[in-house]
């Protein structure tokens, strides 16, 4: 799946460093053909040359784009660039006639030869934008699949990984001395986990209620193993789990990573909470960094922003502080069936 077109999107740095380099290589040219005028008559020309040629293509590249061809109704576009074009040639020709032809009748026919010199040359720096986005968004298509790669990579690795292997299967082994019921039951939960990830390794989003009851399923191994050290408080506030979706293992990575920096004991357990309203998943911890530190690249966390970013245009809000720890994770929405490209993901 991937996310919802914007109706219009806004020029990035690199667009504005490209129009501006354009532009600049431009000036001699507009110095060569108005030699004979004093030079602040040069450059306010240039400046106006500037804004009514690149104001076309802003409007066009930036908005008629997006709300028209990435929808496929190509006849609006074209209805849309004719009455931009237009609009900034008559000004273009207007603002000639004010600095070379004062006084003189205004000539309505000009406004043709405006018309042609704008659509000419807001067309080359349209052109010239448009192949930086394609080439941008290969590249965006390149990263997002090395991405999924990373996250199917990071999801078997935990699939066999073997110290998670073996502290699981150690308290297995000591439930099955002390209580074969209890050891009956937490090979239940470890196997429903391990059939989640399998599930779901293929897939981008998931139902919150699935999500939530892998989650259960984790929060019932991390009890065994550490007794009453950790403490995992789930509040939902959203009536229907099944509605809204999330990343699959992204609230597990939130706590889990939250119990493996932060220290918890049987008579101070440390509060985990997980906060779910209609907008946001927030998890919250107390920061009581253990003694021998953990060993981590942040793979984890980084890895669910980048799939965030990639699916949505809502971001994982963070917030450190000393006291505290806050992960927000955007709730995910399907588009309605009657939208327009119902394979999208709103936030």
């Amino acid at each position: 799946m991937k996310t919802g077109q914007q109706p219009f999107r806004k020029p990035n740095r690199s667009d504005w460093v490209l129009i501006g380099v354009l532009w600049v290589m431009a000036f001699p040219f507009m110095v060569a053909g108005n030699w004979e005028h004093p030079w602040w008559f040069i450059l306010s020309g240039w400046v106006l040359n500037v804004a009514t040629h690149t104001g076309p293509v802003l409007v066009i590249v930036y908005v008629l784009f997006p709300a028209f061809l990435f929808t496929r109704r190509y006849g609006l576009l074209f209805l849309s660039m004719l009455a931009v074009l237009a609009f900034f040639g008559l000004v273009d020709q207007l603002l000639i006639w004010q600095r070379y032809h004062a006084g003189q009748p205004f000539r309505w026919y000009d406004v043709l030869y405006s018309f042609i010199d704008v659509a000419t040359q807001a067309g080359v720096l349209a052109a010239v934008l448009t192949g930086k986005h394609f080439f941008e968004t290969q590249q965006r298509l390149i990263r997002a699949e090395k991405e999924r790669t990373e996250a199917e990579l990071r999801h078997l690795k935990a699939q066999i990984d073997p110290h998670f292997l073996f502290n699981n299967l150690n308290v297995l082994g000591a439930l099955i001395e002390r209580s074969p019921e209890q050891a009956s039951a937490y090979l239940h939960r470890f196997s429903a986990l391990y059939r989640y990830l399998i599930r779901n390794k293929e897939e981008d989003v998931v139902p919150l209620a699935d999500e939530l009851a892998f989650l259960n399923d984790y929060s019932y191994l991390i009890r065994q193993r550490f007794g009453r050290a950790y403490e995992i408080v789930t509040t939902v506030h959203i009536p229907d789990t099944l509605a809204v979706l999330v990343l699959p293992g992204s609230l597990q990575t939130l706590v889990e990573n939250a119990v493996k920096h932060n220290q918890g004991s049987e008579t101070d357990p440390l509060l985990v909470e997980l906060t779910i309203t209609d907008d946001t998943a927030v998890v919250r911890n107390e920061r009581r960094p253990k003694l021998t530190p953990v060993e981590s690249t942040g793979t984890g966390l980084k890895n669910v922003q980048a799939r965030y970013a990639l699916l949505s245009d809502k971001t994982v809000r963070i917030q450190s502080t000393a006291a505290e720890f806050v992960v927000s994770l955007p709730i995910l929405r399907p588009v309605p069936i009657d939208s327009p490209n119902p394979a999208l993901i709103h936030p």
